[in-house]
């Protein structure tokens, strides 16, 4: 005898298998109820591994972060951190003398956007405006040309390498390749054996010329930055890169969308999510094989792949990714597999920002189509049509858009500065913008 609850489970099954292109009958669609089933089954891989898998931990339960040993996370460093990530006061040793203090590492990752940027190129030094969001902002004459999209990072805590091209991190996937370590680069910071996320905090102090000299620092010249510095190091005498780009990483590591639908739904909270946001995550774990590269609880993944996805325009072109950094041609435009929660807060994806929302980038990977032609032997072997019908499209996407999205991140973001500085940004138009003036 067949259990009516068993029944709708293999009804749903079968109409994921036989699509809406198929001639069978139209098969009613299952209650909510099996729906959660199905998706459980298909995340446990039938009870092989647990849904925590995918569970994200609270942001103050540090002992469940994933974490550097050089760089423990106590509660003073990540408050210290994110003050300081908001700071435009870091911002010391710009291009140009008069963007001293007009931008900081929230300027590029702020949590309006996901912690990404509110467009799709980058604008710290030199940027004019802000808008609502980061969208109004435009490059003044001394801003950094165009490049990469900045990646968001939100989720960093589960990845060991970071960038596009993963040049960032000792350890994980680069050990092994310190010959590509390149003084005067941001690479080079890999030689001091740090994970990920300090390597690339560190590094990025002098990419963006923030705070490279620290006999003027804020850290000294502000009271309350000096507690909290002499909170976190108690026996530093000086205020120097490592330790700062140390107190940004630590920052960095708490930012968990955790309050995203999916993630309250993994935690038991079965009616968070839709049942169509359920059916896109049945696709996302089932047949179109998304599973295979974006997992964990970020949905990202340690490998990079050639999609032949277009560059920003007006960039670096070719942007070679991980081929570029190794010296590697047969890894040319094989780029990092990104984390892929809050995309809608700056529907600007793909590594060139190309992709105009979460839906063309559905549609982008059923179509299987590469949209730059790419050497033979370099596109992703998995790339290749994934034949949904549209209602799976439609499905995928609102799981992506929606379930993804934590629609709090604005937590993680301070109520002000110790110097009373506008944030993200603060260059002129920008704090009219802002209401800071």
């Amino acid at each position: 005898m067949v259990r009516s609850r068993d029944m709708g489970i293999l009804l749903l099954v079968l109409a994921l298998l036989l699509g809406a292109g198929c001639s069978a009958a139209p098969v009613e669609e299952a209650p909510s109820e099996d729906l959660d089933q199905v998706l459980t089954d298909l995340m446990t891989r039938n009870g092989q591994r647990r849904l925590s898998a995918f569970r994200q931990p609270d942001s103050g339960d540090f002992a469940a972060i994933p974490q550097f040993a050089g760089n423990p996370l106590t509660p003073e460093k990540v408050r210290l951190g994110q003050l300081l990530f908001h700071e435009p006061a870091l911002a010391t040793r710009p291009v140009v003398a008069d963007n001293a203090g007009t931008y900081s590492c929230a300027t590029c990752h702020h949590a309006a956007a996901g912690f990404q940027a509110g467009q799709p190129r980058s604008i710290g030094e030199g940027g004019i405006g802000w808008g609502v969001r980061g969208e109004a902002r435009r490059p003044g004459p001394s801003a950094d040309a165009p490049g990469l999209r900045s990646p968001s990072v939100l989720n960093v805590a589960f990845q060991d390498v970071l960038s596009w091209n993963g040049q960032n991190g000792a350890l994980g996937q680069n050990l092994n390749t310190d010959a590509h370590w390149v003084e005067g680069t941001p690479s080079e910071v890999n030689a001091r054996g740090y994970d990920g996320v300090e390597a690339q905090a560190v590094a990025a102090l002098t990419t963006h010329r923030m705070s490279n000299f620290y006999d003027d620092s804020v850290i000294l010249t502000n009271e309350t930055y000096r507690d909290l510095w002499n909170q976190v190091y108690p026996h530093e005498q000086n205020i120097n890169r490592d330790a700062l780009g140390f107190v940004l990483a630590a920052y960095e590591r708490t930012l968990f969308p955790n309050r995203a639908p999916f993630q309250r739904w993994i935690r038991g909270e079965f009616s968070a999510m839709t049942d169509a946001e359920k059916r896109g995550a049945i696709v996302f774990f089932g047949e179109s094989g998304c599973e295979t590269c974006h997992t964990g609880p970020g949905l990202s993944g340690p490998g990079f792949y050639a999609l032949g996805m277009p560059d920003m325009p007006g960039g670096e072109s070719p942007a070679l990714g991980r081929g570029g950094f190794l010296d590697d041609p047969s890894m040319y435009r094989t780029f990092k597999v990104p984390q892929l929660y809050n995309m809608e807060d700056s529907p600007f994806l793909g590594h060139g920002g190309t992709f105009p929302s979460v839906e063309s980038v559905v549609r982008y990977y059923n179509d299987g189509i590469p949209a730059v032609p790419l050497p033979e032997g370099v596109l992703e072997g998995r790339f290749r049509p994934l034949n949904l019908t549209e209602e799976e499209v439609q499905d995928l996407t609102a799981f992506l858009r929606d379930a993804l999205r934590d629609p709090e991140l604005d937590r993680y973001a301070p109520d002000a500065l110790p110097t009373g500085n506008c944030f993200p940004a603060a260059d002129a138009a920008a704090r009219r913008d802002l209401g800071c003036q």
